[in-house]
């Protein structure tokens, strides 16, 4: 039994059989019995169920560890893509189909001078390589192949975009659904670029196009087709299982999706943006959103998947989970701030990447211009309430075991982001010594 809410080791039925054998009228003894403790020990009951209630309710808000919402990306070709793997999925759905190509639509798009998008390649090769690669204004040579013959054309590059704005987009969902936001290792995305066809010799419409190949001259060798990202992220769409329960505050109501329709032992983040959630709360397996929505909702979910033996990749799978429990690092980054090298050190550590970097040291200098190291992965982020004040920059510095591995820097851009969301005043940047 819980222990009684109106003091430690308080029994209720006991303490009341006590007094009644006080009173020496049989009389008011009886009456007693009868009425003050029949409501007394029934507003106990009570009280001490709702109490049960209530703690179970706060803790269960309470248990959900951060590890559990721990983002991982891997890589891998359309050919090794497995669609049974349980644990990573495609960030983006159709990079899983191959692009076709329209002669209209690339004359169409020529005509009014827009770029025609031709598809994404992956470059294996590190962060200051990448730069020069992308270079603007630079011009590729490719040739157009059709059934009946060979077009030159003329290509640019560009970062691909469109899954850092998905990291983006998933950072304002850990938002609006009231959690933690850790960093992404974004590593992989930062090497994504999309092939604009810019110029083509004349086509005829009813051409076909077979294959379109690109010189990238002596990036040629690390360029890699048919790669895409994929994350522990599997979009799931759920209906609110029952009418929507109102709140005690006559505004909002809360939807609730059976346990029976989500996997138990795995999170869900709500990525709604049509509804203003003002809470979201997992009990006895039940997933709770709160919001005004009166009328059952279609929920948009991303169910958080685990590592499982059975995924396989060609790359290294890269997480923001930390080796430090969730308690002591809740109290170190949220409740006192990090004031020495050594709790740098024990922070960037628990990210277990000793393999590509380690931290060495620190130091606060004059901001310098020019080519950095390393990159913000976290630039999307701009409501930042403190700035940097001009010209002071905080140098972390590493050494390496494998320099020339192509996700070094990358690795040490992610950790140098992390020591940026603690020291949000200074311009972070690392060094590679």
């Amino acid at each position: 039994m819980a222990e009684s809410v109106f003091g430690p080791g308080l029994d209720m039925e006991e303490y009341l059989a006590k007094r009644a054998l006080e009173i020496p009228d049989l009389r008011e003894r009886k009456l007693f019995k009868d009425v003050v403790e029949k409501m007394l020990l029934e507003l106990h009951h009570y009280t001490t169920e709702e109490y049960v209630a209530l703690e179970s309710r706060v803790f269960g808000e309470l248990q959900s560890v951060q590890g559990d919402y721990a983002i991982y990306i891997g890589l891998t070709d359309r050919a090794h893509y497995d669609a049974t793997d349980p644990f990573l999925h495609p960030i983006i759905l159709s990079d899983t189909e191959k692009c076709i190509h329209s002669v209209e639509e690339l004359q169409e798009s020529l005509r009014v001078n827009q770029p025609y998008p031709l598809y994404s390649v992956f470059l294996e090769t590190d962060y200051q390589t990448i730069q020069q690669f992308s270079a603007p204004g630079h011009i590729y040579h490719g040739v157009v192949y059709t059934e009946h013959g060979q077009y030159r054309a003329k290509c640019t590059v560009q970062l691909d975009s469109a899954y850092i704005k998905q990291v983006e987009r998933l950072y304002h969902i850990f938002i609006s659904n009231y959690l933690p936001w850790s960093t992404v290792c974004a590593a992989y995305l930062h090497k994504f670029f999309q092939v604009d066809l810019i110029a083509v010799e004349d086509i005829d419409p009813k051409e076909t196009i077979q294959e379109i190949r690109v010189d990238f001259e002596g990036y040629s060798p690390a360029v890699r087709y048919d790669c895409f990202p994929l994350w522990n992220l599997a979009p799931v769409s759920e209906k609110t299982s029952t009418y929507p329960e109102p709140c005690i505050d006559r505004t909002n109501y809360d939807h609730r999706i059976f346990a029976h329709r989500l996997a138990q032992d795995r999170q869900y983040l709500v990525a709604n943006t049509d509804v203003e959630i003002t809470n979201v709360r997992r009990l006895e397996g039940d997933l709770f959103i709160t919001c005004p929505e009166e009328n059952p909702h279609q929920w948009m979910l991303y169910r958080v998947d685990r590592p499982s033996k059975q995924s396989r990749t060609l790359y290294p799978v890269l997480s923001n989970l930390s080796r430090d429990s969730f308690a002591g690092k809740l109290s170190d980054r949220y409740r006192r701030g990090v004031k020495t090298k050594a709790e740098i050190s024990r922070i960037l550590a628990a990210y277990s990447y000793e393999d590509y970097v380690v931290f060495q040291g620190v130091s606060l200098e004059a901001a310098a211009g020019g080519q950095h190291q390393t990159y913000p992965m976290d630039g999307f982020i701009l409501d930042e309430l403190r700035t940097k004040p001009a010209g002071m920059a905080m140098t972390l510095t590493f050494s390496s075991r494998q320099p020339n591995h192509f996700l070094t820097l990358d690795i040490m851009s992610f950790l140098v982001s992390q020591v940026q969301s603690l020291f949000p005043e200074y311009i972070c940047q690392g060094k590679l010594v």
